[in-house]
C-alpha cells in the first residue's frame, strides 16, 4: 500500500495525533481493500480468504484507535505498558514517511560491489535495506554477484583463462564455490580494464572475495541482533530463465534462503525483486511466495528478460503487475515527462499515475552521486523523486548524501 503520511511533529497536540492516526488507518484499510480486489479478481476462493483476513484485522485496528482515545498515555513516548505507542505507530508508517533508502549492491559507491565488506559498511550507515543480486554456482550455491558473468568484477581471466564459453564470457554457473573463492573481486571494469567509475575504490591490496547469499543474510541478521536494529534485505533473482535452462530454479533457492534466515513471508523484513514478469508470476503462483515482491522495469534492449517493459508501463500493464507484485523498481530514466522537461518543467511521466492508482510501492534505481544528470545537483534529484514522482524511496550507490538529505527532510517536518 503506497500510503503517503508525514511524521508527527513533536509539538502537535494529542488530538491531532489521533486524527492523523485515524486518517492513516482509513487510508490503509482502503488501500488494502483495493489491492485485494486486484489480486483476487477472478479467483473466488482466494478472494474469500483475503476478505476474511481483512475482516479479521479490522477489529484489531479499531481496538488500537479506541484504546488511544481512552488513554493519552498510549501515544506517549517511552510508556512501557502501552500496547501501541507513538513510536510503534511511527515505525509502522516509517517506510512511507522517511523515504526508504536501499543500499544498492551494498555500499558500492565506496567499496567493491556485493562484497561482505561493502555490506558491512552499508549496514554501519543504517539504510532501510541492503540489496543482494543472486546467481547460482556450478554446485548449486547462491552467491551474491550482479551479473551471471564474472570478468567485469573479478580477475577470473587471470586465474582461469580457458574457462570461458564460446561467446568469450566467463559464467559464474561454470564454477564451483571453491573455485570462485580463489578469485579477487575488484571495482567494476570496462572491457579495456578501466574502472567504470574512475574515482571509486582504487586499492589493489585488499583481498575482496565472492560471498554466498547465506553469508550476506547471516551477517545482516547478526548485526541486527547485536545492534538492536532492523536493516532489511532486498535480493534480486538474476536471469531466472538462464538458470532454468541450466537446470536450476534460482527463485526457489533464493526464497528458501530468505526463509532460513527469517527474512521471508508477509511480515518479513525484505523485498524480492526480478526483471522477469513471467518469473514474478511464477514466484507468486507456482512457488506460493507471500512476501513482498517488486517488479523491476528496464529497457527492452537491455536483454534482462523477454518481458515487454514498454507494455508494463501502460495502464493495462500496471494493472497486471498489481495482481502479482507489491511494488515496482523503475529506472530513473523512465520517471519524468520528456516533453515537459524540454519546456523547463519537472513532471512525472504519465504512466506513474497507473502505478499510484494500483497502490504500488515505487523504489526507483539508481542514485549515483558520481553520475548525476548534467546541470542537476543530488538534492534536486532527490526532491524530484520525492515530491514530483512521489516515489517511496530509492536505490543508491552512495548512502551518505541520500541519508543526509533524508535527515534534513525529517528535521524540517
Amino acid at each position: 500500500m503506497a500510503i503517503k503520511v508525514n511524521t508527527w511533529s513533536g509539538n502537535l497536540m494529542l488530538s491531532n495525533r489521533l486524527l492523523s492516526f485515524l486518517n492513516w488507518v482509513s487510508k490503509a484499510v482502503t488501500g488494502l481493500s483495493n489491492k485485494l480486489k486486484l489480486r483476487t479478481k477472478g479467483n473466488a476462493k482466494l478472494h474469500s480468504r483475503y476478505t476474511n483476513t481483512l475482516a479479521a484485522i479490522m477489529p484489531a485496528l479499531m481496538v488500537v484507535f479506541t484504546g488511544a482515545l481512552a488513554s493519552k498515555s498510549t501515544f506517549a513516548a517511552g510508556t512501557s505498558n502501552s500496547t501501541t505507542s507513538q513510536g510503534e505507530v511511527e515505525i509502522a508508517t516509517s517506510e512511507r514517511a522517511r523515504f526508504t533508502v536501499i543500499a544498492h549492491r551494498g555500499a558500492s559507491g565506496y567499496l567493491p560491489e556485493h562484497t561482505l565488506e561493502a555490506a558491512t559498511l552499508a549496514f554501519s550507515l543504517r539504510p532501510d535495506f541492503i540489496e543482494q543480486d543472486v546467481v547460482i554456482t556450478k554446485d548449486d550455491i547462491p552467491v551474491v554477484l550482479h551479473d551471471i558473468h564474472l570478468e567485469t568484477v573479478t580477475n577470473v581471466e587471470e586465474m582461469f583463462p580457458a574457462r570461458h564459453r564460446d561467446d568469450g564470457r566467463f559464467y559464474a554457473r561454470d564454477f564451483t564455490l571453491e573455485e570462485l573463492r580463489k578469485l579477487r573481486v575488484h571495482e567494476r571494469a570496462n572491457s579495456d580494464k578501466t574502472q567504470v567509475f574512475k574515482n571509486r575504490y582504487r586499492g589493489k591490496q585488499a583481498n575482496f572475495k565472492v560471498a554466498t547469499l547465506s553469508e550476506h543474510f547471516e551477517l545482516i541478521g547478526e548485526l541486527n541482533r547485536q545492534f538492536n536494529t532492523s536493516v532489511g534485505v532486498y535480493p534480486e533473482v538474476k536471469s531466472p530463465a538462464f538458470h532454468m535452462a541450466e537446470g536450476i530454479d534460482a527463485s526457489k533457492i533464493v526464497i528458501d534462503t530468505l526463509k532460513e534466515y527469517g527474512f521471508a513471508g508477509e511480515n518479513g523484513n525484505s523485498y524480492l525483486q526480478c526483471f522477469d514478469f513471467n518469473e514474478v508470476k511464477r514466484i507468486r503462483e507456482a512457488l506460493g511466495y507471500k512476501g513482498k515482491v517488486v517488479m523491476l522495469i528496464g529497457e527492452n534492449d537491455w536483454g534482462e528478460s523477454d518481458t515487454d517493459y514498454d507494455w508494463l508501463r501502460t495502464k493495462e500493464g500496471m494493472n497486471q503487475v498489481a495482481y502479482y507484485a507489491d511494488g515496482i523498481g523503475p529506472w530513473l530514466g523512465h520517471l519524468l515527462d520528456e516533453k515537459a522537461m524540454t519546456k523547463g518543467k519537472m513532471e512525472a511521466a504519465a504512466w506513474i499515475k497507473y502505478a499510484h492508482d494500483n497502490e504500488l510501492t515505487i523504489h526507483p534505481y539508481t542514485y549515483r552521486h558520481d553520475a548525476l544528470p548534467a546541470g542537476m545537483k543530488g538534492e534536486q534529484i532527490l526532491e524530484v523523486l520525492h515530491k514530483v514522482v512521489q516515489a517511496d524511496g530509492v536505490f543508491t550507490d552512495h548512502l551518505v548524501p541520500v541519508l543526509t538529505w533524508r535527515e534534513k527532510q525529517n528535521t524540517s517536518l
